[in-house]
């Protein structure tokens, strides 16, 4: 009996140990980086428990991250009834936002789904897609439905690509906690049906941008996320499904390359996988 409790007792320690190193390895990589880059971060379990924080509450250009809330109050609007994603919207040479006229140009004068719409907006962060579904909710509909969560920071202020609002001053805003703060509600089921808080979730498994938090991973772990990109900011949000899940959001300023960046979200990540997940 004695010798059990011996063992049993020598595991917790070696647990302990290599939790404990694990940490201290994370807080030198981000010590280390902190001076020649500009890192915001929150990782929680999925009751909320702050696992580990870097200025979660810094406001930060949302880039494509602001893409999560505009799916939530998409889906909101269809729970209402307001809007089916069956429903279809003429595409026309007016709908193409800059920088997509290459690849959107055999969508002209095709009927697209408001479903296949969204799923685009998240799978290849297509900015045409997310500017109709922009137009067809309304800014004020939007806004509100990030306010209502209680979200002071996060806003929707522009269109996608819209250089000329930029110019003026205009942005779109987040942080790690909002971000954090909406995924959390979407993994306890707070705000969504149960089909439409799966097809969220389904919507966000289709993230073609894996090379942040997913990219250390082990292979079979599923992250469910939105990727985020300004030549000024690298951004990755989303739910990393284990046995115990992390809802985690990174956002990396005032790199060098964009490659630094996404290097710099995936060790951040796969520290936080091996310390809290694994």
């Amino acid at each position: 009996m004695k010798k059990h409790i011996l063992i049993f007792l020598l595991m917790i320690f070696s647990v302990n140990k290599y939790y404990s190193q694990s940490l201290i390895e994370l807080d030198d990589y981000i010590n280390k980086i902190k001076d020649s880059v500009e890192i915001s971060l929150l990782a929680q379990d999925e009751n909320g428990k702050i696992l580990y924080e870097v200025n979660s509450n810094k406001k930060v250009p949302s880039a494509s991250i602001i893409k999560i809330p505009i799916l939530i109050s998409l889906f909101e609007e269809v729970e209402k009834g307001n809007i089916s994603l069956q429903e279809k919207y003429l595409f026309t040479k007016e709908d193409i936002a800059r920088e997509d006229e290459e690849s959107h140009k055999n969508y002209i004068d095709k009927e697209l789904t408001i479903e296949f719409l969204a799923k685009e907006m998240i799978r290849v962060s297509d900015n045409s897609a997310t500017n109709i579904l922009i137009k067809r909710l309304g800014f004020d509909k939007i806004n509100n439905s990030i306010k209502v969560k209680g979200l002071a920071l996060t806003q929707l202020n522009r269109l996608m690509m819209d250089f000329e609002a930029i110019k003026f001053g205009k942005q779109n805003y987040t942080s790690a906690f909002e971000i954090n703060k909406l995924l959390l509600l979407i993994k306890q089921k707070k705000i969504l049906s149960t089909e439409m808080n799966k097809k969220f979730i389904d919507f966000l498994f289709l993230c073609d941008d894996n090379s942040t938090i997913p990219k250390l991973l082990p292979k079979n772990v599923l992250v469910a996320h939105k990727t985020g990109t300004l030549d000024y900011l690298r951004a990755d949000a989303g739910i990393i499904f284990s046995r115990n899940p992390i809802i985690l959001s990174i956002f990396v300023e005032k790199f060098r390359t964009q490659e630094e960046a996404e290097k710099i979200i995936a060790t951040i990540s796969n520290y936080i996988y091996k310390i809290f997940c694994d």
